[in-house]
């Protein structure tokens, strides 16, 4: 799993779409959670959002994130962002892996 380096801003920094890159066993069952936090003049921007149906097919794979604000807008610029890819796969069960990274807020 990898978190890329920039993410688009929505509807004024209400929200930003975040591409991750997925890669899980034909098969398995994944889901992702990723979380956005950003300083803006002092106080956090804080964000974030479970995707249930993350497509587990062998191959590496684009999934959009779009992660609402909970506190304040985002604003263009550095934020930080971690998120975490669950795989099940039966009969040998979950694995879980995890990344954090700054990212650069785009309009």
């Amino acid at each position: 799993m990898a978190i890329q380096s920039q993410a688009k801003l929505e509807a004024r920094g209400v929200a930003v779409v975040v591409p991750v890159r997925v890669m899980c066993q034909n098969g398995a069952t994944g889901s992702l959670w990723v979380q956005v936090t950003q300083n803006v003049r002092g106080e956090l921007a804080i964000g974030d959002k479970y995707t249930a149906n993350v497509p587990c097919t062998g191959d590496h794979h684009r999934v959009n994130v779009t992660v609402v604000a909970r506190t304040k807008a985002f604003r263009p610029g550095v934020a930080f962002t971690s998120a975490s890819l669950n795989v099940y796969l039966p009969p040998e069960g979950s694995r879980t892996v995890e990344s954090d990274r700054e990212i650069l807020l785009v309009r």
